[in-house]
């Protein structure tokens, strides 16, 4: 099974934002003395995680702006070392290529990062690959990464070419600084090189050849910036420039900075000149001007859509993206006199959505109304009367005084009912209509595809279902309608569980109702006297979940059978780490619709919290473990998790934990 990494934090934690990769210069070390940058980055903070290649322990360093805020997007500057040295070259290295790095990170805001990258002899081998995508993929999870640039000097450099060549969706810029740009020339170090790539080039020429940037100009589609010196002989010049004419001639974004005379190494200022170039080019947008002029005084907007926008067991029955985009409204707007209405409801189509707009969008007058379908129009409605219904749901609002955003559907996991083929017709519609109605379109499934790309294992983890995201989704959902309102990103990860997220629990203990809960086993023994602790009096009847010897799929299959039917007023989950499954996807399905299942269909009607196996189990882990809290955050439910070096009972934490969910 893929292990989900478990990170280890050094020093003080840190967040993210713009990741920049830098690599290091060959044969330096690292000094003890911070740069100048550094300082403005904030401290460096030593990571480890578990590499899903191998399983072995990697390490990189992160350093997130000054000024960090978790409600804001950042983007990323990735910093890798030079040969002979590790991830701390960049960091602090006095040398100019790593200062410039750090003050070019720390003048844009960018969250720095350098890794190991499989240490001192990697020349970007093909595990040091599987890292670096492991990284991106995970600080997306963390955090909201805008743009990602990868940099570095000589192996580094030669590594960020590299990088970039193989994974041009991932990468928004690239600065090498005295790198090659031809492995499969390239003679030095040929022993080193053959010990990480696998064989030397006679053996593994595939290799060589992918890791080969001037071979592959046309992927250079991003901006790239190039440092290199003539009388370089340790790396020398020669395919950078060759590489370099040949984006040139392609029209690409380049920037050659040759000095004739230069040896092995970068001066600051051609170094920060590199990197200016870069984020420049990189981070640049087009002027934005929103085309929804809020207007002053209260501000009201209707989200009309289908299951995707209306409250359902995806995103913990409380909640969905348009209750999420109030939030995110306010905070970038400082206002709070701004309601979003969500007229969200299961199975509807664009007709659907034509029979109740006057009931359910028109009668709240609203200044704003988005309008989300596709995915049931997909299954039944015809290409061209789904365009007819567009154009007169466009019309009909702006009639009433209303201004319109048009959605397209979030990406999906293809399925018979809904290919992947027949949903992107659906959504060139949704464009084509926007364009011909000058009417914004929040491109919710370009969006999602993008992160698909980037960042798999995030994307995943933001689905409830095949087609149905989860809060997780419906944030970053909420987070792109704020971005085509406003022009403006912010970041909603941060935002936690409504409180108190025990409301019916919380409301049978004030009016002294009975109460009846459904416990998976060890809690089934326990719950009845934490809710005692609240009231003395409380009346609560408890029934058992045995989960002992039990798969995943099993509790899954039980969840379905057992809760709905049962309309308990607090369900209990606790899937212990032996209910395992032999991948990760298997896992993340099997857990999530043991969630769903756990909840009512639509509006929350009864209690759900979770309880992490390491309130049972303090001295076990499990590869699992962080997923785990991933996907219940995820679901927007309650976890009562035991805190590092906490050695309560579980009786104590779930006592506690229930008594914070119901205050």
């Amino acid at each position: 099974m893929r292990r989900t990494p478990c990170l280890r934090v050094y020093q003080t934690s840190v967040g993210f934002g713009i990741i920049v990769l830098t690599m290091g210069l060959l044969g330096h070390h690292r000094m003890s003395v911070a740069a100048e940058g550094v300082k403005e980055l904030g401290p460096p903070v030593d990571v480890s995680f578990i590499a899903r290649l191998d399983g072995t322990e990697q390490r990189y360093v992160i350093q997130k702006p000054r000024d960090f805020r978790e409600d804001q997007p950042y983007s990323l500057l990735i910093a890798l070392h030079g040969h002979g040295s590790d991830r701390w070259q960049f960091v602090n290295d006095g040398r100019g290529e790593c200062r410039a790095a750090r003050d070019a990170a720390a003048k844009h805001q960018m969250i720095y990062v350098s890794p190991d990258y499989r240490a001192r002899t990697s020349w970007m081998g093909p595990a040091a690959e599987a890292d670096m995508l492991q990284i991106i993929d995970d600080l997306h999870q963390q955090f909201r990464i805008e743009k990602v640039i990868v940099s570095g000097g000589s192996m580094g450099g030669t590594s960020a070419m590299i990088f970039a060549a193989l994974h041009p969706e991932v990468v928004d810029g690239a600065v090498s600084l005295n790198g090659t740009s031809n492995m499969a020339e390239y003679e030095g170090f040929a022993k080193e090189i053959a010990e990480s790539y696998g064989g030397t080039k006679a053996e593994v020429p595939a290799v060589y050849r992918a890791r080969s940037a001037e071979l592959f100009p046309e992927r250079l589609t991003m901006p790239v910036a190039f440092t290199t010196g003539g009388r370089d002989t340790l790396v020398p010049p020669d395919s950078t420039l060759r590489l370099a004419a040949a984006l040139k001639a392609r029209g690409a974004p380049v920037n050659l900075l040759h000095r004739p005379e230069g040896g092995h190494d970068s001066s600051y200022e051609d170094s920060l000149q590199a990197f200016e170039y870069v984020i420049n080019k990189a981070l640049a947008t087009p002027e934005f001007t929103p085309r929804i002029m809020l207007k002053e005084g209260p501000v009201k907007v209707v989200c009309l859509g289908d299951s995707v926008t209306g409250v359902y067991y995806h995103t913990g029955g409380r909640r969905a993206y348009p209750e999420m985009l109030e939030v995110g409204l306010r905070k970038i707007l400082s206002r709070e006199d701004i309601t979003v209405i969500n007229a969200g409801i299961s199975g509807n189509t664009t007709q659907d959505g034509l029979n109740r707009l006057d009931t359910d969008v028109l009668a709240h007058h609203p200044q704003i109304v988005t309008i989300s379908f596709g995915l049931n129009d997909v299954t039944r409605i015809p290409l061209e009367t789904f365009r007819a219904n567009l154009e007169l749901l466009t019309k009909r609002c702006r009639d009433a005084g209303s201004e319109v955003i048009l959605c397209t559907p979030n990406s999906v996991i293809t399925t018979a009912s809904r290919p992947i083929e027949k949903l992107l017709t659906y959504c060139d519609i949704i464009r084509a209509v926007g364009r011909e109605m000058n009417a914004p379109v929040c491109d919710q499934y370009l969006s999602g595809t993008k992160l698909l790309t980037r960042a798999p294992w995030t994307w995943r983890l933001t689905l409830s279902d095949e087609i149905h995201p989860n809060m997780a989704g419906h944030k970053r959902m909420a987070e792109e309608l704020c971005r085509t309102i406003t022009g403006k990103g912010v970041s909603l990860d941060q935002v936690g569980p409504l409180h108190p997220s025990l409301p019916r629990l919380a409301s049978l203990l004030k009016e002294d109702r009975p109460i009846k809960v459904l416990a998976m086993a060890p809690y089934n023994e326990l719950i009845g006297n934490a809710i005692k602790n609240l009231k003395p009096t409380a009346q609560v009847e408890v029934s058992g979940w045995d989960t002992k010897g039990k798969s995943i799929a099993a509790l899954e299959a039980e969840s379905k059978a057992l809760v709905r039917n049962l309309k308990p007023d607090l369900v209990l989950l606790a899937v212990p780490r032996s209910a395992s499954a032999k991948v990760d996807e298997e896992f993340v399905r099997n857990f999530s619709w043991i969630m769903n299942w756990a909840l009512s269909f639509a509006h929350q009607e009864w209690d759900c919290i979770v309880i992490h196996p390491s309130v049972a189990d303090p001295d076990s882990k499990g590869s699992t473990d962080e997923t785990y809290r991933q996907l219940v955050h995820a679901q927007d439910l309650g976890l009562i998790d035991r805190k590092p070096d906490d050695r309560a009972t579980a009786a104590e934490l779930l006592s506690n934990g229930i008594k914070q969910a119901v205050e």
